[in-house]
């Protein structure tokens, strides 16, 4: 039943602000090995390190590298990863920011009507840094067993900024966690858009929570919708066809012109003028 009197009600009400921060995609050994060892594209591409606390550069143990851009980034796990994480898996990561509030553990996303099972689940997340564990962000997520395909909607702490670069942060930016990795020099900027084909159940929850977080419908044409959610675009798809939901396609934005094409096993990157495209078909064909 729909709740239109208490939807009315909240439509227009203040919502929490949703920004992209980052997606991770798992791949299998042989495009992991390629993306990690082409010394050619890392040193005009971007910057790849393995992550928190110190964003160190790869090593030969690494089963997980993250690509770093002025506000977003994209982690690359491959199939021996910490997470457990099986090859086809993917995530988009949020931020989220209520207007006028401060980080604290007991902050809760502010929805444009009422939320029912959406963004119900919530975890907290502490990294380590100098020897002691710090909080770095309160996640929200929809539960969503069996699913392939997570999306989840974070408030970030710049209290854990302080940590890592011993200056205050009265807010937590996207471009300030990236600062220390992120190099200009390089093509990579950022990510524009995000194409996914999904099942009928992912493809009703991620729209479902974009709409409540006043996510703007921009296109639809016959199945296929785009949402404009901060400053990407999610190009969403349901299909019948496919046995789990996946990202299919990234369009990024580029610092400088380029015009090449990248294989990286099962990844291809094609760049044409300042626009980068990775296709990520390929990956589910295996």
């Amino acid at each position: 039943m729909i709740k239109r009197k208490e939807i009315s009600q909240a439509f227009g009400a203040d919502v929490s602000n949703v920004l992209f921060d980052h997606l991770y995609v798992v791949v299998d050994s042989i495009t992991y090995s390629q993306v990690t060892s082409d010394s050619q594209w890392q040193d005009t591409y971007a910057s790849l390190d393995v992550g928190l606390p110190d964003f160190a550069p790869l090593s030969n143990t690494s089963a997980t590298c993250y690509i770093r851009g002025h506000q977003h980034s994209i982690e690359i796990l491959g199939p021996n990863n910490s997470y457990d994480e099986p090859i086809g898996k993917s995530g988009i990561g949020f931020s989220l920011k209520n207007k006028g509030e401060h980080f604290h553990l007991g902050v809760t996303p502010k929805l444009r009507a009422l939320r029912d099972s959406l963004l119900t689940a919530t975890e907290t997340v502490k990294m380590k840094v100098n020897g002691q564990d710090h909080t770095w962000f309160k996640a929200f997520y929809t539960p969503s067993p069996g699913t392939a395909l997570h999306t989840w909607y974070a408030f970030y702490n710049p209290k854990f900024l302080d940590q890592l670069s011993d200056e205050e942060h009265p807010s937590y930016l996207r471009e300030d966690f990236l600062a220390s990795s992120y190099a200009d020099h390089k093509l990579f900027h950022g990510i524009n858009e995000i194409n996914l084909k999904c099942t009928q159940a992912d493809f009703n929850r991620i729209a479902q929570e974009l709409g409540y977080l006043k996510s703007e419908l921009l296109d639809r044409e016959g199945n296929l919708y785009t949402i404009k959610s901060g400053d990407v675009k999610i190009v969403l798809e349901p299909s019948k066809d496919i046995a789990y939901s996946r990202i299919t396609k990234i369009t990024c934005k580029l610092n400088s012109a380029d015009n090449s094409v990248s294989q990286l096993g099962n990844i291809t990157i094609t760049n044409s003028g300042k626009v980068s495209t990775w296709d990520f078909n390929e990956l589910h064909l295996h």
